[in-house]
């Protein structure tokens, strides 16, 4: 993100710990406002395991109170809380193993430097592919989202669940919407069909600037904006968003804090969708024979309480299961590396959807769940 832009769009942030307004500054300017040295709060020792602060930048987002400033990283506001700046003399412990930023710092490492590297050549990433079919598409397809699915839809194990989710957002033209978590596919994707203006948010700085070289292949780099923050801490001023989708990323959250989160920074009506693995009985029997999907990361599934959260906040909610019957042994097989395409899991999950609608409380057994709500 160029520096021109960043003071326009801190219009729609705020600190993510008070609330207050945040301006885009210089760091000498900052230094001069406070008369003193911007420095980590957090307090490190470099024995320590923890992760090292990313400290002072050129530029920072000052809060409205001048007593901490958030660091700018290539451009991208880092408004994670455990990263604030403020005068030297007051550094104190932050509690990394706190539940809003555990999962988040233990990960930093592995997501970072995935998304960095796909950033330096991101055109021969499978993210990119992901993306390229909705690259120049005309203004009837754009229109029609999410119409073909062969365009838009691009979880192929949880096809129907996005589906769901796509629909629900749509019709995504001139709205502002946001992507929670993740490298910023869906962000292109809806920008590609239409919305105004985009925002990803990952705490992972890694994924941002990977989001950026996404939208700059595709030509919407313009209306894309990337945050680094929690979900349970968003960054964002009351009613700001149209829409906020999450796929894949909805169980890496605390939802019981994420969720009234999600619903204070959308505006009337604004509706959210997310699309996840559910914890069916399956799940140990899979996990334990063939192993997680990705090794290296946390995986917990969605319950029926971590779910409660968006049925006590929202409004209106729904929660659809899928795949009772096929999705894991489509997972097994592709440990073996038998891919399943997105048409044939799409049909899969219509003749599943249907079976399971004839055998009571089946479809409560769908291991892919797509969870919807309006503000």
């Amino acid at each position: 993100m160029e520096f021109n832009k960043l003071p326009e769009i801190t219009k729609a942030l705020a600190c993510p710990s008070s609330g207050q307004s945040l301006q885009c500054v210089t760091l000498e300017e900052a230094e001069q406002e406070i008369g003193g040295q911007f420095t980590p709060l957090r307090e490190w020792r470099e024995e320590s395991e923890e992760k090292e602060p990313i400290g002072s930048t050129d530029r920072v987002l000052i809060r409205e109170d001048r007593q901490v400033a958030y660091p700018i990283v290539r451009g991208h506001p880092c408004l994670l809380f455990p990263e604030v700046l403020t005068e030297k003399e007051e550094k104190r412990h932050i509690n990394l193993e706190d539940p809003k930023y555990d999962e988040a710092y233990e990960e930093m490492s592995h997501y970072n430097s995935i998304g960095y590297e796909r950033a330096q050549n991101i055109e021969e990433t499978t993210i990119h592919d992901i993306v390229s079919p909705a690259i120049g598409v005309g203004k009837e397809k754009r229109k029609s989202f999410p119409a073909p699915k062969e365009v838009w839809i691009d979880a192929v194990y949880d096809c129907a669940a996005q589906w769901d989710s796509f629909q629900h957002l749509s019709p995504v033209e001139g709205k502002r919407l946001m992507q929670l978590g993740g490298s910023g596919t869906h962000a292109v994707k809806f920008l590609l069909a239409g919305a105004s203006e985009c925002w990803v948010v990952t705490p992972m700085l890694g994924e941002a600037e990977c989001a950026r070289a996404l939208a700059e292949s595709a030509g919407v780099e313009e209306d894309l904006h990337c945050v680094a923050a929690v979900a349970e801490e968003l960054p964002f001023r009351n009613e700001t968003f149209d829409g906020i989708y999450s796929g894949g990323s909805l169980h890496h959250m605390r939802t019981e804090q994420a969720v009234p989160e999600i619903v204070r920074i959308l505006r009337p009506e604004g509706k959210f969708a997310a699309a996840d693995p559910y914890r069916t009985p399956v799940y140990a029997l899979g996990t334990a024979l063939f192993g997680k999907r990705e090794p290296n990361v946390y995986c917990r599934p969605m319950t029926e309480d971590r779910i409660a959260p968006i049925r006590k906040y929202f409004s209106q909610s729904e929660v659809i299961h899928h795949g009772a019957l096929t999705r894991y042994p489509l997972l097994a097989l592709s440990k073996f590396g038998v891919e399943s395409s997105l048409s044939l899991t799409w049909r899969a999950n219509k003749v599943d959807d249907f079976v399971s609608s004839l055998v009571p409380g089946l479809e409560r057994w769908g291991s892919s769940v797509c969870m919807l709500g309006i503000k």
